[in-house]
């Protein structure tokens, strides 16, 4: 018995041990190095905080030095995160935005703790309350004190609110005030307001300031109309400093204004002007110009990761690669997944002659072509596109059409081979050979190549047409030379074309 007493008594000892040991197995060292860093405060005080509130462990250092310098700005010592570590769980630009509402509001002395308990002192006191408490002095007039936040207000209105304003809560009077200026603004509905504010509730917390500077940037600056912010609600908690970067620092987007931008795509003025910069550098970095930026401005509305890993992917996706300098390749980057997914699905169907506003346009233009008999190009225009560039922008795409739509079957032939063929050719024979020959980029290049390897080896004279038995090859060039193939390439096809098939088991020279 005394024994198993004794092995019990060791086991409840060791047991706290074993989890402590495991808490601190869990807790990530950078997280600890950053608290340290940032809060010059030991390694032990940081591990005791991580452990109580396991949140913190979640933290990048970039959130902890953002906190850090927050709680400094709104005029506290960083030494208030140790005292009061349930501010780790509040974003950095939420701390703020809460002192700055109270401030509002009309109270002087926001403690760490107020912060804190900002829900329920904003929703669930009354303002006679608050005013009883001391934390609002009994003379200020909320409703007036709100509403001078707001600098559009017409000059004839003289009542905000009609309610008895000392039973609301700040949450409701703030409420009614932005719904007051906004129907005035914006000319919104009742119903309108609150849907809005159901889809977007953060509204419901952003300071007055900060929603009337947005406005006056959005009216004034960017002199996006009023009907469009009303269709764009979201716009209303735009960050003024952000919109601010975005206008004066970062400028333009593909040589036009972003002014411009942002009227015609609105969702841009939400992105963070640092993530713009980046994506602008990315684009920049793979040689992606200005005109695929003006056919694409929602590609700034994606993460500078994605835009990255996209354009990245996509050069080892042959599909894909083939539209690498295509005005419209950004608009596939940006419906990267749908254009993954058709790929796919048209392969699978044995479809594989794929423009790109099939892997990339409307539902309605793929669901025809995907439900069409045959396999085909469209109008060819990226084909031309495509011959235009490997030849180096030299020759215009009317020129290469006038020459390429001599054949048949110019649109039935993937671009992918094209490219392809193109690459091969470009090893031994000049942009102007290939252009004076442009059918030659339909065929596939097994048969051509066989072709050419049966020149070089001067076996020719005996597996041409008896025509060609007397010709010196070493007298003609190379634009001759690839005639030369391209007859051997529809010799047995009676010239109709078909010789862009390929058959197996079958030498296209006999």
């Amino acid at each position: 018995m005394n024994v198993q007493r004794y092995g019990l008594l060791k086991l409840c000892r060791w047991r706290p041990q074993c989890r402590n040991n495991s808490i601190s197995s869990n807790i990530c060292k950078d997280t600890l190095n950053n608290l340290c860093k940032y809060l010059h405060i030991s390694e032990n005080v940081a591990q005791h905080l991580v452990i109580k509130h396991p949140v913190i462990n979640k933290l990048d250092e970039d959130h902890i030095r953002k906190l850090v310098q927050t709680v400094h700005e709104l005029g506290f010592e960083k030494e208030v995160l140790v005292e009061e570590p349930q501010i780790f769980g509040i974003l950095p630009v939420t701390l703020k935005y809460r002192f700055q509402v109270l401030t509002e509001c009309g109270i002087k002395y926001i403690s760490p703790d107020l912060l804190k308990s900002y829900l329920p002192i904003i929703k669930q006191r009354k303002i006679s309350n608050l005013k009883k408490s001391g934390l609002i002095p009994a003379n200020v007039n909320i409703e007036n004190r709100l509403a001078t936040y707001m600098t559009q207000w017409p000059t004839s209105l003289t009542s905000y609110i009609w309610e008895n304003v000392n039973e609301l809560s700040l949450f409701t009077i703030r409420l009614k005030i932005i719904q007051r200026y906004l129907e005035l603004l914006l000319d919104l509905t009742h119903e309108e307001f609150y849907r809005a504010i159901e889809t977007y509730p953060t509204v419901k917390h952003r300071p007055l300031e900060v929603i009337n500077e947005s406005l006056n940037i959005l009216q004034s600056q960017i002199m996006m109309p009023s009907p469009k912010i009303k269709t764009n609600m979201y716009l209303v908690h735009a960050d003024p400093e952000n919109l601010k970067n975005i206008l004066f620092k970062f400028r333009y987007i593909g040589g036009i204004d972003i002014k411009e931008v942002i009227r015609l795509h609105p969702k841009i003025a939400m992105k963070n002007y640092n993530t713009l910069v980046e994506i602008r550098n990315i684009l920049k970095e793979y040689n992606i110009g200005d005109e695929a930026q003006r056919r694409c401005f929602d590609i700034y509305t994606l993460s500078s990761n994605t835009v990255r890993e996209r354009l990245e992917k996509a050069k080892s996706i042959p599909e894909f690669n083939t539209f690498y300098q295509h005005p419209r390749f950004l608009k596939m980057i940006h419906y990267n997944n749908t254009a993954i997914k058709r790929l796919q699905k048209l392969y699978n169907n044995n479809k594989k002659c794929l423009s790109l506003n099939i892997l990339s346009g409307s539902s309605a233009h793929y669901d025809t072509f995907e439900k069409a008999p045959g396999d085909r190009l469209g109008k060819g225009k990226d084909l031309l596109f495509c011959i235009s560039q490997a030849l180096g922008k030299k020759y215009k795409s009317n020129d290469i059409r006038n020459v390429i739509k001599r054949h048949p079957f110019w649109i039935n032939i993937p671009l992918v081979q094209v490219k392809y063929v193109y690459q091969k050719l470009s090893n031994e024979f000049t942009p102007q050979d290939i252009y004076e020959n442009c059918p030659i980029l339909l065929y596939p290049w097994s048969k051509i190549r066989e072709i050419l390897v049966i020149f070089k080896e001067r076996e020719m004279l005996s597996r041409i047409p008896n025509s060609y038995e007397n010709i010196d090859m070493s007298k003609l060039n190379n634009s001759q030379i690839l005639s030369l193939v391209l007859y051997a390439l529809e010799r047995n096809h009676y010239f109709t074309g078909n010789g862009v098939w390929v058959e197996e088991n079958k030498n296209v020279l006999k």
